[in-house]
């Protein structure tokens, strides 16, 4: 049955609070009533595999939307319905590739590693900004039945399976877009590890098609054990999980100078592992595409983690360049390329799309 209460809220937000209840982050945002409302982000399911999808877009292509009318609405909730609607769909809609989600858990030690890394930043840069929040998902209530007064279901509501079957229907996806001062969008996609990557034409799972979690998570392929009372031959080498590790970002141009940053941070590429297993770096290297200018790399990439790489011995142009990595023998890992124009802005992030090593995918930049 789908969402009875779905549709787009127009506001400014005013706070986040990344673990305001269990499992929630909460968003307080205004609309034209001058009243504070709410709204309740996942940060973890509570399904057995408690991780989400992410798609966090630092630069988002708003040709895939329609701008024009979300622009004219009036900041206040607006109910949505069916294919012709403004309602987001994951799944048709074209503005997700969704081989680009993360899996992520709630709460990991360390930098990078957990959803809320990752919401922090890009939810208090709006705030600090005045940004205009677009928040897809259902309204609900609070107490009083007559009282509405927040949103929830901020995330995708099909390919559901058990008791959240309910909740299944097309054109009725939660996610946030922000537009900020300076004309750039952003958006927040999230969906459930355990959701299906294909729906029918009401949303219910396809069970020919794979789990997020079974679509985004690189196995480690084991050695089968045999008994023999005679010596075997020795094994052939397991392939390290190479396929899984990709060039996620890169900060070209610091704040300040390249090799001098003002704010500590220099050049810095960040790799992601989506694999099920930690991945050790030893022996590989991170070029820039100039002869004798590399990086060498070391340590370990947890499962499903990012690790960020200051290259000082591969310097990455600001008038636009490639990056390769590089695994053990030389092997290219993952390629990608960037433009000067990507690169002009102090403090900015250029996403890449996770693709294999022989492609060149065009980059995406967004703004610390």
């Amino acid at each position: 049955m789908p969402l009875l209460r779905y549709g787009v809220w127009k506001g400014t937000p005013t706070a986040w609070s990344g673990r305001a209840r269990p499992g929630h982050g909460h968003v307080s945002f205004t609309d034209s009533a001058g009243e504070t409302f709410d709204a309740a982000i996942n940060i973890e399911s509570r399904s057995f595999d408690s991780r989400l999808v992410c798609w966090f877009i630092r630069n988002l292509d708003m040709t895939r939307f329609r701008t024009r009318e979300l622009t004219s609405l009036v900041r206040k909730f607006h109910s949505q319905r069916g294919r012709q609607s403004l309602g987001l769909n994951y799944l048709r809609g074209g503005f997700l590739n969704i081989d680009d989600g993360i899996l992520l858990s709630s709460s990991v030690p360390g930098e990078n590693n957990d959803i809320l890394d990752f919401l922090n930043p890009i939810l208090l840069m709006a705030i600090g900004q005045q940004a205009t929040m677009y928040m897809f998902g259902e309204r609900y209530h609070d107490g009083d039945e007559d009282e509405q007064n927040g949103m929830h279901d901020i995330h995708m509501n099909q390919g559901n399976s058990g008791q959240w079957a309910r909740d299944n229907g097309t054109y009725q996806d939660g996610g946030i877009l922000l537009s900020f001062p300076d004309g750039h969008w952003e958006g927040i996609f999230l969906a459930f590890a355990v959701q299906a990557t294909e729906t029918g034409s009401r949303g219910r799972p396809d069970p020919s098609g794979p789990t997020f979690a079974e679509l985004l998570t690189v196995t480690v392929p084991v050695p089968p054990v045999a008994l023999t009372l005679f010596p075997a031959p020795a094994p052939a080498p397991i392939p390290l999980p190479t396929a899984g590790v990709a060039i996620q970002a890169a900060l070209v141009k610091p704040f300040g100078d390249d090799q001098r940053p003002s704010r500590g941070v220099g050049e810095t590429v960040y790799l992601f592992n989506r694999t099920s297993a930690p991945v050790s770096l030893d022996g590989w290297t991170i070029s820039n595409g100039v002869p004798g200018q590399v990086q060498a790399l070391h340590g370990l990439i947890r499962a499903q983690s990012k690790k960020a790489v200051m290259v000082p011995g591969a310097p990455l142009s600001n008038r636009g360049g490639s990056i390769m990595l590089k695994g053990e023998r030389g092997v290219v890992v993952h390629k990608v390329t960037y433009t000067q124009q990507q690169a002009a802005g102090e403090g900015v992030l250029v996403y890449f799309q996770q693709t294999g090593p022989s492609g060149a995918p065009t980059a995406r930049s967004s703004r610390l």
